[in-house]
């Protein structure tokens, strides 16, 4: 029986060659296929490791294997997708934001109801009996009538607060469209940088005078500034 399929075999290689010799080329083609079917079948099971987690092609293959079933677009979409999930938060971040409303001048709110008693003045200079010197005047001054507390002109972001012996706690608060108010001669402020107010929100109170102008008592000092320039409030304070 052994010796029947030896010569059936014999005679199946024998004819093989036979054909390749006379160029056969559809058989050609047939054997290619199988041969690389086969390869591919090898590799597959000598690649894999067997049920007990050992690896079918011996020890020796594990660094040549390394690798072998790593996806090589892997990284790149994790990368596409960190990207995304950056953009969606920065996204919800700016909706976060408040945003800056167009900012008509003459609806600026007075932060303080009172008596303006020094008026602006960049060109006529004002003496300050406190300090004995001659100074333009960047905003006008304002003495309290019913209430110590100060009110934001415009709704907007605090761009700074800062406490100073000369001109006792200062806000800045920034309104968007290049405009800007300053409020000082403060006894003490209750927002912090970075917060955002609304128009006629109180943003701390007068009190104690600072030293420049300690002589004209409690009173705010307040500026309007637009395009990096003081211009005078009373031209848009009803």
């Amino acid at each position: 029986m052994k010796k029947n399929r030896f010569k059936n075999a014999k005679m199946k290689m024998k004819n093989f060659f036979i054909r390749l010799k006379h160029k056969d080329t559809s058989f050609f083609i047939i054997a290619l296929c199988i041969v690389l079917l086969a390869t591919a079948i090898v590799w597959r099971y000598t690649s894999s490791p067997d049920p007990d987690g050992n690896n079918m092609a011996g020890n020796n293959s594990d660094s040549e294997n390394i690798g072998a079933n790593v996806d090589p677009y892997k990284d790149k979409v994790e990368e596409i997708i960190e990207d995304y999930e950056n953009a969606q938060k920065d996204n919800d971040e700016e909706k976060d934001q408040p945003e800056n409303e167009s900012i008509d001048l003459k609806m600026m709110k007075t932060p303080l109801a009172g008596e303006v008693y020094r008026e602006f003045s960049m060109e006529d200079l004002v003496y300050y009996e406190s300090i004995g010197e001659w100074r333009v005047h960047k905003g006008v001054d304002i003495k309290p009538k019913d209430t110590l507390l100060i009110e934001s002109a415009f709704a907007g972001t605090i761009e700074s607060v800062n406490t100073s012996e000369l001109t006792g706690t200062e806000i800045v608060i920034d309104h968007g469209n290049n405009i800007k108010t300053l409020y000082n001669n403060l006894v003490s402020a209750s927002v912090k940088t970075g917060e955002h107010v609304q128009q006629g929100q109180t943003i701390g109170n007068v009190g104690k005078t600072a030293s420049i102008e300690a002589a004209d008592g409690a009173h705010l000092h307040f500026e309007l500034i637009v395009d990096g320039k003081n211009v005078n409030p009373m031209d848009y304070i009803n």
